[in-house]
Formats: C-alpha cells, structure tokens, sequence
C-alpha cells in the first residue's frame, strides 16, 4: 500500500478512528526514539547543519549559476 492509499483510507475514517490512529502513530515514534535513545548521552549537544543563513554556500551556487548561463 502506498501512501497516497493511504491518505485516502486515512480521510475516509471517522474523527474518533482519526484520533486513535494519531495515538497510535505518537505510540510509535516514541518507541522508536526510546530505542534510539542508547545513541545519544543525556544532557549533550550535537550540531547539525542547516541550509539557512548559508550565505557562503548560496554564494557559492549563485556563481556557478552565473558561470553556465547559456
């Protein structure tokens, strides 16, 4: 089953059924972080990156945009 199936069988439920499922999908994210969590130290930091305030980066395509124009 795909997701766009899914979506469809998803809004063709009952509030209530919506609800559960909502308990159910909250369920199992959490479980699935509980058994992630032996990755992780409690009480660090860890970085990760993001694309936002990447000036250098945009730059940096910006110019090979510039660079290829046909």
């Amino acid at each position: 089953m795909d997701i766009i199936q899914i979506k469809k069988d998803i809004r063709a439920l009952p509030r209530s059924e919506k609800f559960h499922l909502i308990q159910f999908l909250v369920s199992e994210l959490s479980r699935e972080e509980q058994e992630l969590s032996h990755y992780f130290e409690e009480g660090s930091q860890h970085g990760f990156w993001s694309q936002h305030n990447a000036f250098e980066a945009a730059r940096k395509l910006q110019t090979l945009l510039d660079d290829n124009k046909v």
